[in-house]
């Protein structure tokens, strides 16, 4: 190996090596209550004591009615979880995968996938109450979070907008009235990277407090470039959070709070599995000899070159949240959430993946969103209501433009402008009630009324074999969502459930399609969910055990889905689709300084009734193929993790701590051409941290590895365009091994 990254990949492999011997799903920590935002505070591995907001009302796991699991604050900061998609390794049948920029997210094997730049996520994501949009807002959520909720099956009713496969709500942390602050700094040793993060809440006078939090650092580029010589991938980011908390009087508050974020990819992740034997592909062999051959399998290293420069990702991101509650007497609450974000992003890609200029790629895009939500929460004896309304605004312009240097019939730029509108706005209900003593029923309903309008383009100038286009179009869709579920608490420490529930994403258009101008294909049509879901949530006396077991059953009409064919992605509906399992989550804690535990979940998600992409390798005289019981992509049968956590003391005020985690993800699909080169094999993942703590002057230290084992994994596949037999992939990151300080005070 060669490059900056291998020799101290070399150095750091003794380094490594004490925390394999430690591992064995890091033990999500979770406070005690909704209200407990001091890192400082005493904290547990998963609990079913914990409050969650979930349903809307502050409800403990055990509790609440519904597969949730949530994460703390605090576990986040231990593991060194910056990026989002870093939080599916502990929770059971949730796929993030981060390609390019953008974030595509699959619920218990649904999901829209990333294919469609305009496309809307079938799980919704929300942060402090606040929908977005675009999967790229969620680079700049993992900065001073208090906890996250990840809501599995449909959530249409509560949720609302985009929520048919599940909801992820990341709560952060707000001011406090008592002063406090942390600081923290960290070194990450394999590909030379840092961090520092801190925040300071505090009173400012006695009815307004307020809160800073900043993070900042450099994640090193851990694909090699051997044409340039340069470690690819390398991320330089920058959030910094304003909140002003107004208290005026007992039962009154506003919430201002005012987020910018930075995220700057310097380099692309690309690398080939399989380059084929095509005559493009041969030359692209002989280009790359002189750079020690071309790696034609996932690794951590590439060899890439463009006269169009380094390949990057650069996304900034605006919000502006205002957050209202009002105690209006008799136990009646009006809540108000004001959202406003805005992004700004371009991305340019080297597509072949070589050192010619053959492909390139140049995405631009600008959304603005505004929302706004006004919600009533009371009660009439043992009816707890809530009724509320929910309005919605974006405005997106998406600019693709891919450069075609290939021969005189495949020159010049395909420039496709993409320009939409969406509005929406949706009243909804819920219902509580106890019939008898432990005999719960809850009800809820959402009506949806939504258009959008948009213009698709191709401009002149790009290959002949794509034409031009430039249509302009209109929907307007009224959707109706609802669920219901009945819960016994058979005892203080037990619970079981039944649900039924309905969720909708509406419909949309086909942004930046070259073959658009062929096809005439520009848009697609809502999806719907229907799912049952029964379980059993018990805990131990004392918190010495927490096992929460779920089953379900989805079926999906219309999922939204979008594959490629080997020139661009195609856009569609799949007509038919069921995705059905079982979730299993435990943990024990048989002395105070001990815990392990983890979970398992198995998934058989197919399509029941799907023409598709042509399958791979077969005759296509239709020009589509019969994907009827084929799996679904992002959507492996198995997925689980273990994990072990000591906590004991040592001497005085220090204590030790150490946990480690084993994360397993079973064979991944990743289009539905059932090409093997797109399926990424089964693997296993190793995690681990050991520290030191000082309690008493409130400083702590670790050393925190993730995959120490070094996998090579994939976030997305595709064919080459044009490099007939060749498949790319993203690679997710190497090896990190980070030093850590921080000081609480």
């Amino acid at each position: 190996m060669q490059g900056s990254n291998y020799h101290r990949q070399a150095l750091m492999r003794g380094a490594a090596l004490p925390l394999l011997m430690l591992s064995a799903t890091p033990a999500f920590a979770q406070d005690a209550s909704a209200g407990n935002s001091d890192p400082r505070a005493a904290q547990q591995p998963l609990g079913n004591d914990v409050v969650v907001t979930a349903t809307r009302r502050p409800q403990t796991l055990l509790d609440v009615p519904l597969s949730v699991a949530v994460v703390s604050g605090d576990a986040l900061d231990k593991m060194g979880v910056r990026q989002f998609n870093d939080l599916q390794s502990g929770i059971p049948n949730l796929q993030i995968d981060q390609t390019n920029g953008n974030f595509v997210i699959n619920m218990r094997g649904l999901g829209s996938g990333g294919g469609n730049l305009a496309f809307e996520q079938s799980v919704g994501f929300f942060v402090d109450g606040v929908y977005s949009g675009r999967s790229r807002s969620l680079q700049t959520a993992m900065m001073d979070v208090q906890r996250v909720e990840v809501v599995r099956g449909p959530q249409g009713a509560l949720f609302g907008k985009n929520t048919d496969a599940g909801a992820i709500s990341v709560i952060t942390a707000a001011p406090t009235r008592d002063f406090q602050g942390r600081v923290s700094a960290g070194y990450e040793a394999v590909n030379n990277g840092w961090n520092a993060e801190g925040y300071l809440s505090g009173p400012i006078t006695d009815t307004l407090s307020a809160r800073l939090s900043v993070q900042g650092g450099h994640a090193g580029g851990y694909m090699y470039n051997r044409a340039t010589k340069q470690d690819d991938n390398g991320n330089n980011y920058l959030g910094i959070r304003g909140q002003l908390l107004f208290e005026p009087m007992k039962g009154m508050s506003a919430k201002l709070k005012v987020e910018y974020g930075k995220n700057d990819y310097k380099g692309n992740n690309l690398a080939f599995n399989g380059l084929g034997t095509s005559a493009i592909a041969n030359t692209i062999r002989a280009a790359s000899a002189p750079y020690g051959g071309v790696p034609e399998y996932p690794s951590f290293v590439r060899v890439a070159d463009s006269t169009y420069g380094r390949g990057f990702s650069r996304t900034e991101t605006l919000g502006v949240t205002l957050t209202t509650n009002t105690d209006l007497g008799g136990g009646v609450q009006l809540t108000t959430i004001g959202g406003y974000q805005h992004i700004k992003a371009n991305t340019e890609t080297d597509i072949d993946n070589s050192p010619l200029t053959l492909i390139d790629n140049l995405h631009i895009e600008r959304t603005t969103q505004i929302s706004q939500e006004a919600r009533l929460s009371g009660s009439i004896g043992k009816l707890s209501l809530i009724a509320g309304l929910q309005y919605y605004y974006a405005q997106s312009h998406i600019v693709q433009n891919v450069f075609w240097n290939f021969s005189p019939a495949l020159r010049g730029p395909s420039v496709l402008p993409f320009d939409q509108k969406s509005e929406s706005i949706s009243p909804f209900l819920a219902a509580n009630m106890e019939l008898l003593p432990g005999l719960t029923i809850d009800g809820s309903v959402r009506y949806s009324d939504e258009t959008k309008q948009a213009r698709m383009q191709m401009l002149p100038g790009g290959p002949a074999s794509f034409r031009p286009y430039d249509i302009r179009a209109k929907r307007h869709e009224k959707l109706w969502d609802y669920s219901g579920k009945i819960s016994y608490k058979f005892s203080r420490l037990g619970q079981v459930y039944v649900s039924y529930a309905t969720g909708s994403k509406g419909g949309g258009f086909v942004a930046n399609d070259t073959q658009l101008g062929n096809t005439g294909k520009y848009q697609f049509d809502p999806e719907r969910a229907k799912s049952w879901e029964a379980g059993v949530k018990l805990r131990g006396e004392h918190g010495v055990y927490d096992l929460n077991l779920a089953v379900f059953s989805t079926n999906f009409d219309n999922l939204q889905v979008s594959s490629f064919n080997g020139t661009s992605f195609v856009t569609g509906n799949a007509a038919k689709v069921r995705s059905r399992g079982i979730e299993v989550e435990g943990n024990v804690r048989p002395v105070s300084f001990l815990s392990f535990g983890g979970n398992v979940a198995y998934l058989d998600a197919k399509y029941r009734s799907y023409n598709g992409p042509c399958i791979y390798n077969q005759t296509c005289p239709l020009g589509y193929s019969d994907l009827s019981g084929y799996r679904l992509t992002r959507a492996p049968k198995w997925k689980w993790s273990a994990y072990g956590q000591v906590d004991a003391p040592l001497s005085g005020d220090l204590d030790f701590t150490a946990r480690g985690s084993v994360n397993y993800t079973g064979l991944t699909n990743y289009q539905d051409t059932q090409n093997p080169a797109t399926m990424m094999p089964a693997y296993t993942t190793v995690d681990a941290r050991i520290g030191i703590t000082n309690k008493a002057h409130g400083w702590d230290v670790a050393v925190v590895g993730r995959n120490l084992t070094n996998k090579v994994s994939w976030s997305q596949a595709f064919g080459v365009p044009f490099v007939g037999g060749a498949t790319a992939v993203f690679v997710n990151p190497s090896r990190t091994v980070t030093f850590q300080v921080s000081k609480n005070f």
